[in-house]
């Protein structure tokens, strides 16, 4: 574990690594509290995408020096990805378009699973990224499709969940933290209990997880987890984790001519290198921060370093958090709302994300409120999270999402704001 305040003593540094903190592309000031639709690009994501991305061979290869080297570079990120989840191999992680994207095609190659008498779960704390794709191809094949319920205060009834497993449940879909509330899934006590309940599988949607905390899927037990790179501070990339055996039914979307091994057999058509090569300059980034938090082992391996890295933000933002908290219910007016765990003492089971409303104010006016007003980027809308949104009697909330490079400094620019709106 780091030292309690060394990604304090760092913050002010991190800031500096992300050229779009301060400013827009034109150089106009703003506050971008957003985060939850996808993150700020670190330098070092654009800076290996000029230093190497440019470089690369369209096409891997094993004979010519230009191919041999796009395919060890290629290689090199997948072993980047795996230490950054805890897999077991390079092999175990494919790229896609998005994490949407691969979802679909996750969804498309398990169709033959979904059978009439069978049943798949998904939940209503989902994106919907993390549902379509299994009511689309389950509602073609004939599977029974069940969902899983909130409970009054908004967390995952994991009680509901485990009372619809059966032995014929195919596929449970479950997220890892909710990206409008902000509430955090116990993954591996979760899937532990699924697995001793049934022989289904278990896909994790970990997109809004990833960039707030460590990820083990080998601890977590899933069968596969999906994760963006535009939200680990890189480019818009999705990643896809597979449970190494694997095979039985499963039959990707694939051309005859590409290998049928994975990860081949997960992708469709060439590698986007240049998305891949801002991945890799994120994903450095996270490994010189685990370096920095922990300088006495800057030999460990680099998953052991990753899991440092995302410990000392998890401890970072958990204070960011309860600063939060402490600010929003100084205001103490009744119009005002917060949705979600408000709690300090259940500050572990979320992330700097909040969704809140104004009474009587449409989310979209209250966002160009902050715009119009303060400069300040928040989001409207039901983030894609729409069953969360809809159980709340809503049919859009604003979101203010953070990130480790956020410091209290922001947070005040953030509720001084807030404060004049109620006032005016």
């Amino acid at each position: 574990m780091p030292e309690p305040d060394i990604i304090f003593s760092l913050f002010p540094k991190l800031r500096r690594r992300f050229p779009g903190f301060y400013a827009d592309s034109r150089g106009e000031k703003r506050l971008y509290l957003n985060s939850g639709a996808g993150s700020l690009m670190v330098d070092s994501c654009l800076g290996v995408i000029n230093s190497e991305g440019a470089g690369l061979n369209p096409m891997p290869g094993q004979i010519t020096q230009p191919e041999n080297q796009t395919r060890e570079f290629q290689q090199q990120v997948r072993q980047l990805v795996a230490d950054f989840l805890g897999a077991g191999r390079p092999e175990e992680i494919s790229f896609h378009f998005s994490t949407t994207a691969a979802l679909f095609n996750l969804a498309f190659a398990l169709r033959s699973l979904f059978k009439p008498g069978k049943n798949l779960l998904v939940t209503n704390l989902d994106h919907f990224a993390n549902i379509s794709p299994w009511e689309t191809i389950g509602a073609w094949q004939g599977v029974e499709i069940r969902r899983v319920r909130l409970t009054r205060d908004l967390l995952l009834d994991s009680s509901d969940l485990l009372s619809q497993l059966d032995h014929d449940t195919v596929l449970v879909a479950i997220t890892g933290a909710s990206n409008v509330l902000g509430t955090i899934v116990p993954l591996t006590d979760l899937v532990s209990e699924i697995k001793q309940r049934s022989p289904a599988l278990v896909v994790v949607d970990a997109v809004h997880l990833a960039p707030h905390a460590p990820i083990d899927v080998r601890e977590i037990g899933c069968d596969f987890l999906a994760f963006s790179g535009y939200k680990i501070f890189g480019p818009m990339v999705g990643l896809l984790y597979s449970r190494p055996g694997i095979n039985e039914g499963i039959v990707p979307y694939r051309v005859e001519t590409n290998r049928v091994e994975p990860p081949y057999c997960w992708e469709q058509g060439m590698l986007p290198n240049l998305q891949l090569a801002g991945l890799k300059g994120a994903l450095e980034y996270l490994l010189e921060l685990g370096r920095a938090v922990s300088s006495g082992d800057s030999l460990a391996p680099a998953r052991k370093i990753f899991r440092r890295a995302m410990e000392a933000i998890r401890h970072y933002e958990q204070d960011l958090s309860l600063y939060f908290l402490e600010r929003f219910k100084k205001i103490a007016s009744p119009r005002l709302k917060l949705y979600g765990i408000d709690s300090p003492g259940r500050i572990t089971s979320r992330t700097p994300t909040f969704a809140l409303e104004i009474a009587g104010l449409a989310p979209s006016d209250l966002k160009r409120m902050f715009w119009e007003k303060g400069r300040i980027i928040i989001a409207d809308g039901n983030h894609y999270s729409a069953v969360v949104v809809r159980q709340m009697q809503k049919t859009a909330l604003n979101r203010v999402s953070l990130a480790h490079y956020d410091g209290p400094d922001s947070l005040d620019q953030f509720f001084d704001c807030l404060e004049h709106i109620i006032k005016h």
